[in-house]
C-alpha cells in the first residue's frame, strides 16, 4: 500500500468499528506489512475484514486475504486453473502459472506431460491428490520457473535447441497493475 492517507483513514475506521486503540507502533506494524500490496488490493482487504471479522483483524488477516485466501482454497483455485489449462492447452505446450507452486506439484509428479494419461473419472482422486501436494510445496522457498510442455521435452531429448513459446496462465492484467502500483 502506498496511499498513506488512506492507510491511516481506514485502520482508524476499523478502530472504531473494534474499539481497539491504535499505537504508533501497530500502525507501522500494518504498514510495512501491507507495503507490498496495491492499494486497491488493501482496500478490498480493509472492506472484507471490516465486513467479516468478529475481533480486530491481526496482520496476518489481511496477509491471508491479499493472497488469496486460506490455503484450502488456493489450493482449490490452482486446481481449477489447472483443470482448465489443461482442457485448452494440453500437454504438448510448455505452461508458466501465475503461482509457481503448481510447477512444484508438477514436478513432483514427472512434469507437465503427465496430464495426458488422466482420465476424467480419476480426476477428483487428482484433485485431493494435489491439493495436499500443494498445502506442502506452497512452504516451500523455490519453485521452478515453468513447466515444459511435451514438445520442449521432446526436442531437448533429440539434441534440437528449439525455443516453444510458453503460454502463461493467470498474468492477464497482472503486469500492468505492477506497473500502475509502482508509478509507470
Amino acid at each position: 500500500m502506498k496511499n498513506e492517507k488512506a492507510f491511516k483513514e481506514s485502520m482508524v475506521t476499523l478502530s472504531e468499528l473494534f474499539d481497539k486503540p491504535l499505537s504508533k507502533l501497530l500502525f507501522e506494524i500494518y504498514w510495512k506489512a501491507l507495503d507490498p500490496f496495491t492499494d486497491e488490493e488493501c482496500k478490498r482487504a480493509f472492506n472484507e475484514l471490516a465486513l467479516s471479522s468478529k475481533f480486530f483483524p491481526k496482520p496476518a488477516d489481511f496477509i491471508e486475504i491479499l493472497r488469496g485466501g486460506r490455503k484450502e482454497d488456493q489450493a482449490a483455485r490452482a486446481w481449477i486453473k489447472v483443470v482448465e489449462t489443461v482442457r485448452r492447452v494440453g500437454n504438448y505446450q510448455s505452461v508458466q502459472f501465475d503461482d509457481p507452486v503448481i510447477h512444484s506439484v508438477f514436478k513432483f509428479w514427472g512434469g507437465w506431460p503427465v496430464t495426458a494419461d488422466w482420465r476424467d473419472d480419476e480426476l477428483k482422486w487428482k484433485q485431493r491428490e494435489f491439493e495436499k501436494l500443494y498445502s506442502i510445496m506452497v512452504r516451500n522457498d523455490s519453485h521452478p520457473a515453468y513447466l515444459p510442455g511435451t514438445c520442449e521435452i521432446d526436442n531437448a531429448a533429440r539434441g534440437f535447441d528449439i525455443k516453444t513459446d510458453i503460454v502463461k496462465i493467470g498474468f492477464e492484467g497482472k503486469t500492468a497493475q505492477r506497473q500502475i502500483a509502482a508509478g509507470g
